[in-house]
């Protein structure tokens, strides 16, 4: 007779205890009549099945079981024999549901009868770690994974991965610039983010990437927070950033081109904040500063005439300079014969006529190159033949036509003076000394040889070149008539175009007079190697030529 085996499903629990791990179930076996099967052995076969009712058999045992007055037993799902299988080995934690399939025997044999098949709807906590490994990984509703630990006080689940911890690099501070690359760490686990907390004018280049660019505004200074953030959480670290302000923008003053007396009160800008200031002599001999770091310090002449100072601002994100020119009078007394010393350089004199010039070709102001303008800047400046200091040192400088005149009156290589020039243009001369105008080149070349016609345009007299021209070994040969019985010892120092390019070294010179043409043409006087009279003629201002001082 076919017996009803009945599930007390409350009574189903489970017990953790020493291996093997076993489940308390108690039931109630109830015979084909409908009555308990009181006081008796039956027979018992149970097996864990996986995913489905009728699933893979993941673990199958036997056991008999005594049934009490009202037909109850109770047993220890593994602790009966195993038949199929490993109790300790069932996957409690695979994700899977789990399914117990019972069979009897109501004569205590082996005579199995299916009696049914029940979801084990909870796997304790207990039974479950008992068959994970520690590391072993559980998956969370909104995406997190837990990984299993075992610690000093028991088993714990932890999230998985953990969020990396954020490094937002080391602080930038009084950066002399307007932007820095940021450089996060790379997250192994996360996604990461900068964000602005604090200051004004910012922007960040990539703000979702580890590294990129953070722009700001020169002065101010930032706060950034670097967060790296996963399913288990966040990680933030903050960074702080400052830009300096680029140096203060030197400012020497204007240029005193007619002190009266020893000494000049410089007027220099004032440094900021943080930052220091510093005169420096660069041209010019035996002067002197009654302070160095005063932008208003007194400054006193010594043995020559023309000084040229620097201001420099030097502050934590670099320097600047402008430089300042000081031209005082010749020293009192100074008679022609006597050499003046000007920017550095010792001028001899010569007397010739009435008029008492400079023997020498002038050879003052900064070098730049040839294939640039010269510029009203307040720097005196000049070209060196073929942009080489050692020509400037024996044949002097090259000036343009508005550089020679020092830019008086506004005049420049394309515009007339206005008002025009009258009396003496001292231009690029010492005080006391001016560049010679047309008239006096006429006045000296007529002295020398009355033939010169001053009012035509060419080569004209017979031998005031030849007068005018140094002996020395620098002239081409053959150098025609040459006596330099004047002292004036013009040497060949050739020329420089407008187009930058030099020319005609040895072979010829060219002065400039102060007198001009038109707006963009200037009268001159020139020498050749092969003539022993004089050219007067008429050149472009931009070209280059030398220069000679005559005295006031």
């Amino acid at each position: 007779m076919k017996s009803i085996f009945t599930l007390l499903l409350a009574a189903l629990a489970f017990a953790a205890t020493a291996q093997p791990q076993k489940i308390h179930y108690q039931a109630v076996a109830v015979g084909a009549n409908g009555k308990p099967i009181k006081n008796s052995t039956v027979g018992l076969r149970l097996s864990v099945l996986d995913s489905l009712p009728t699933g893979s058999t993941l673990y199958t045992e036997t056991q008999a079981a005594s049934t009490d007055a009202s037909g109850q037993f109770s047993i220890y799902l593994g602790g009966g024999t195993a038949t199929a299988g490993t109790f300790a080995n069932i996957p409690w934690a695979n994700g899977n549901d789990k399914f117990l399939k019972v069979e009897m025997d109501a004569q205590g044999g082996s005579n199995y009868q299916a009696m049914g098949t029940t979801q084990l709807v909870s796997v304790p906590y207990a039974m479950a770690a008992g068959s994970l490994r520690e590391g072993a990984l559980l998956y969370g509703n909104n995406g997190q994974q837990y990984q299993l630990t075992i610690g000093a006080n028991g088993p714990a689940w932890t999230c998985f991965p953990p969020v990396t911890v954020a490094n937002a690099g080391a602080d930038q501070l009084n950066v002399c610039a307007s932007s820095v690359n940021l450089a996060g760490n790379t997250p192994s686990n996360g996604t990461a983010a900068w964000s602005i907390i604090s200051g004004t004018g910012g922007s960040l280049g990539t703000p979702n990437a580890a590294t990129t660019t953070f722009n700001g505004t020169r002065g101010n200074s930032y706060s950034l927070r670097y967060n790296i953030t996963n399913a288990c959480g966040s990680s933030a670290d903050t960074l702080q950033i400052s830009f300096a302000l680029p140096a203060t923008i030197a400012t020497a003053g204007p240029d005193q081109l007619f002190l009266s007396g020893t000494t000049a009160t410089l007027a220099a800008n004032t440094p900021a904040a943080g930052e220091t200031g510093a005169w420096r002599m660069v041209a010019g001999s035996g002067g002197s500063l009654s302070a160095s770091n005063n932008p208003m310090a007194t400054f006193t002449k010594g043995t020559d005439s023309a000084y040229t100072l620097i201001w420099t601002i030097t502050g934590p994100c670099g320097s600047t300079s402008d430089t300042v020119n000081l031209r005082f009078p010749a020293p009192v007394g100074t008679a022609c014969g006597q050499a003046v010393t000007y920017a550095g350089e010792s001028y001899p004199t010569v007397q010739i006529g009435t008029q008492c010039w400079f023997a020498k070709n002038l050879n003052v102001g900064t070098i730049i190159s040839g294939t640039s303008d010269q510029t009203n800047n307040s720097t005196m400046e000049k070209y060196c033949y073929n942009n080489d200091p050692a020509n400037c040192t024996t044949y002097g400088g090259l000036y343009q036509w508005a550089e020679a005149v020092q830019y008086q009156n506004g005049a420049s290589n394309t515009t007339s003076p206005n008002p025009a020039f009258t009396g003496n243009v001292r231009g690029i001369c010492p005080t006391g000394w001016h560049l010679p105008s047309d008239a006096e080149y006429c006045t000296l070349t007529t002295f020398l040889d009355a033939t010169v016609n001053c009012g035509s345009t060419g080569f004209s007299g017979t031998d005031a070149g030849g007068k005018i021209k140094s002996i020395s070994g620098l002239w081409n040969s053959p150098n025609t008539g040459v006596t330099n019985s004047s002292g004036f010892s013009a040497l060949p120092g050739g020329h420089r175009t407008t187009n930058g390019t030099f020319g005609s070294l040895g072979v010829n010179t060219t002065f400039w007079s102060s007198s001009e043409s038109s707006s963009t043409i200037a009268i001159l006087r020139n020498l050749y190697y092969g003539n022993s009279n004089i050219f007067r003629g008429n050149s472009n201002k931009g070209n280059g030529f030398s220069a000679r001082c005559t005295q006031d």
